[in-house]
């Protein structure tokens, strides 16, 4: 798979562990207490969030879990809201390589322009873990043209992306990781572009051979 190093997203986007560099699943920072991940990651207790650094084996927060919060529609069978909120046990402070994600304002539209980052697997089938961030460009897909991929097994708040050559995707240890999108806004003095987190990593079949699946990201009031 071919990815570029996402040294810009590295302040929003955490990691979850059972031990510090033990890799168990990717998240995103939304508040001074609460970190986003994937309901399936919570399968440990124990969980340490790590966040506010680009490599696999560094950060400037290593903090236990507090509390762990499922949506409450999680399923496991279906994949279906397949979000969690993580209290953390002390309060994050931000800075220059800390900072929260933006929530999504307006709700993705397909083919829009998106980036999926994580600190998950570089190659499969294998283990091969990169030592900084990565992130991979890639596009929205909605429901209807992903269900041409997966069938029924797409659900509503189900959101899918994928890349034009299928080379690059989320995969193994990713889950729980951000998918932005992009978006304009004119703050009055010029026209600026940022991203904001519109899902979560969730499923896929494979690794860069078919959409992968995150789940759909609202105003929730998880946290």
């Amino acid at each position: 798979m071919k990815f570029w190093n996402g040294h810009d997203f590295k302040g929003r986007i955490s990691k979850l562990a059972t031990e510090p560099n033990k890799l168990q699943c990717g998240a995103v920072l939304i508040s001074n207490h609460s970190i986003l991940t994937a309901a399936h990651c919570l399968q440990n207790t124990g969980l340490v969030a790590l966040t506010g650094s680009g490599s696999h084996n560094q950060a400037s927060y290593e903090i236990p879990a507090s509390k762990q919060i499922k949506h409450p529609n999680y399923s496991s069978v279906y994949l279906t809201n397949d979000i969690a909120v993580l209290n953390v046990s002390k309060r994050i402070n931000y800075n220059s390589s800390v900072y929260p994600a933006i929530m999504p304002i307006k709700t993705p539209v397909n083919k829009a322009p998106s980036t999926v980052c994580g600190w998950g697997t570089i190659s499969y089938p294998g283990i091969e873990y990169p030592e900084d961030l990565n992130c991979a460009d890639n596009f929205i897909l909605d429901c209807t043209n992903c269900r041409s991929y997966y069938g029924s097994e797409i659900r509503a708040g189900m959101v899918c992306a994928m890349s034009n050559s299928f080379e690059e995707d989320a995969c193994t240890g990713d889950s729980g990781g951000p998918l932005f999108d992009w978006f304009s806004y004119d703050d009055s003095s010029y026209e600026a572009v940022t991203e904001e987190v519109v899902g979560l990593v969730s499923w896929g079949r494979g690794c860069g051979t078919q959409p992968g699946i995150a789940s759909k990201l609202k105003m929730i009031s998880l946290v």
